[in-house]
């Protein structure tokens, strides 16, 4: 095995983005950057120069309707990390070149994983901000189940150090000793909870799972797209990224102080043997 350089990493995501944007034209289907990388895209036109990671977002309709699509038209170096391809434990999709893999101390979940774009459905939020608190949570504690699920022992509780790992261990192997080998029911029900308020007079939306608290929106602004530069391409954003972004981050035209501009990613990539 050979260790990626960063270059590289970017090289393979920037291909794999570039695949989706193609799909996406060609089916109809509206996408737009998500997060750091849509804040990448306005403020720096690509990557933030500290990250290295490609998000990707869509209304749940157009997401389900990716997700099939993609599922039937991948090359043979790519594989879709979801529920309905086999075993994941995670509320979203993954996108990845299987020519690559990792290494990590605090990710095990999905071992054998290579360089990935995160894709992200969209879904209704409770407008009453009480009401939405306690289904982020039901969420939360659903997507638990999910991870305590994967049949590789202490994959779960992995963590940085004995303390941290020892409280994950506590809390965690209760519920794999409960949920272990039924990762595709508890994905399924994860699934359809995360869309219970789809189809309802909710006027917000947004990443049910996110780590932001205040990542919920008026859900208008994933009506309309267009395009942005994002490095070497030209991809989608939604048209009202301004909305989207100072909820997220603020002023986020304003560099962070330089102690900041950290790349906080724990993933180690490598070429697998005689794929480079």
């Amino acid at each position: 095995m050979k260790k990626m350089t960063n270059e590289e990493v970017k090289g393979l995501q920037l291909e794999m983005v570039e695949y989706i944007d193609k799909i996406c034209a060609k089916e109809s289907i509206q996408y737009s950057l998500a997060g750091g990388t849509l804040l990448g895209a306005i403020r720096h036109s690509g990557y933030i120069p500290w990250d290295d990671d490609v998000d990707l977002m869509l209304r749940r309709d157009a997401y389900e309707k990716f997700i099939s699509v993609l599922i039937n038209n991948l090359p043979e170096n790519y594989s879709l990390l979801h529920y309905k391809t086999g075993e994941c434990y995670l509320p979203c999709a993954k996108l990845y070149d299987n020519r690559t893999f990792f290494k990590s101390k605090l990710d095990n979940l999905h071992k054998g994983t290579g360089v990935f774009i995160d894709i992200f459905p969209i879904d209704n939020l409770p407008k009453q901000e009480e009401e939405r608190k306690r289904f982020k949570h039901e969420v939360r504690e659903e997507a638990f189940n999910l991870a305590s699920s994967n049949p590789h022992g202490l994959a779960y509780a992995s963590a940085s150090n004995f303390k941290y790992f020892m409280g994950k261990f506590i809390l965690w192997l209760p519920k794999h000793l409960k949920n272990k080998g039924k990762s595709s029911t508890i994905a399924s029900v994860l699934d359809k909870l995360m869309q219970r308020y789809n189809g309802k007079e909710e006027t917000y939306s947004g990443y049910v799972y996110s780590g932001y608290k205040n990542e919920f929106f008026e859900k208008e602004i994933m009506d309309e797209y267009e395009d942005v530069v994002f490095e070497r391409l030209t991809l989608k954003k939604i048209k009202k990224h301004d909305i989207y972004l100072e909820q997220l981050y603020g002023n986020y035209m304003q560099l962070p102080p330089k102690n900041k501009r950290v790349n906080h990613s724990y993933y180690h990539w490598y070429w697998k043997e005689g794929k480079k």
